[in-house]
């Protein structure tokens, strides 16, 4: 038999030829899978080892490291003060955890808006940072206003980078949008064209469309009519899925959140309480224990020790 025939033998189930095993993780396929059999998307946020350990081992479909950890992790009062460096770090932490849920990373504000060849360079760099990163999600505009975006997000899509888009309520373009509003329920103009920059996004090539802070029928409809998953916040439950900011999720940064979200726990109270107890155990004596909390050696030693001390 020769090493070839001995290769395969060996890993009768790869069709590569490293021999290195790779843990799995959900790709792009097998969320479409999930979109056409009708079962809802589960997406959730993490920015760092620890939480993105919780969103695998909850199975969660998709995980997104976005740049919401500009306020919520990193003390920031928007999303647009992050800069790349600064987030790229949080991907690598991010890409460490093990788990199936797949890996789309956005593309903070200022790292496409001066250039396409800018854009598509640090869309690169992104992808690069590690092999678990599937996709970048880009926040978008209007189809009529803001088509520097949609020509960047076709340019990306054209090289084969796969892109989630981001319409409705864009944090990176609050300013633009005159604060953080409900968008697509002012006027029929506002709606025909959500629904129609949905399309368009569809049309150039994006596998799927996160839609956040749009009434519920209309996100329901524009997702009616793509042949795309949609992932809604704040968008009702007519979306192909949903995905929440962690930090709100379990209730890390206290009771405030937005409507649209439901905690599930309040971590900041959790925590606080353990913290309080640990400072009272400090302070009447009761940690640490000894025996619990403590390590020994042997009494011959220690007694050795005290006698060349006392030699000394």
């Amino acid at each position: 038999m020769n090493i070839m025939k001995r290769q395969l033998c060996s890993f009768p189930n790869r069709f590569f030829s490293t021999a290195k095993n790779v843990i799995k993780y959900n790709t792009i396929q097998d969320i479409r899978n999930k979109y056409i059999t009708g079962t809802p998307l589960s997406m959730c946020t993490a920015y760092d080892f620890i939480t993105a350990t919780w969103v695998n081992r909850a199975n969660c479909d998709l995980l997104l490291i976005g740049d919401s950890l500009a306020m919520t992790s990193l003390g920031y009062d928007s999303t647009i003060t992050l800069s790349l460096n600064e987030f790229k770090y949080h991907v690598a932490s991010v890409c460490r955890a093990e788990g199936s849920s797949m890996v789309v990373v956005d593309m903070p504000f200022g790292t496409f808006e001066s250039g396409i060849s800018d854009g598509l360079k640090n869309a690169i760099d992104i992808m690069k940072l590690h092999s678990k990163v599937t996709s970048v999600k880009v926040e978008v505009g209007s189809y009529t206003k803001d088509k520097y975006t949609m020509k960047f997000i076709e340019e990306l899509c054209s090289r084969g980078i796969p892109v989630m888009a981001h319409i409705g309520l864009t944090p990176q373009k609050v300013h633009s949008l005159g604060g953080y509003k409900v968008q697509g329920n002012k006027s029929l103009s506002q709606m025909q064209e959500l629904y129609e920059t949905a399309m368009h996004l569809q049309k150039i090539g994006c596998w799927s469309i996160l839609i956040e802070c749009v009434p519920h029928k209309m996100a329901q409809f524009i997702t009616s009519k793509l042949s795309v998953p949609t992932i809604g916040i704040g968008a009702g439950n007519g979306t192909s899925g949903q995905v929440l900011v962690i930090s709100d999720l379990l209730g890390m940064q206290g009771d405030s959140v937005p409507k649209f979200v439901k905690q599930t726990v309040n971590m900041s109270d959790i925590a606080t309480q353990g913290l309080k107890e640990y400072i009272a155990n400090v302070e009447d004596g009761t940690f640490p224990e000894r025996g619990t909390h403590t390590f020994k050696v042997k009494e011959e030693l220690w007694n050795e020790f005290l006698s060349s001390i006392n030699e000394k």
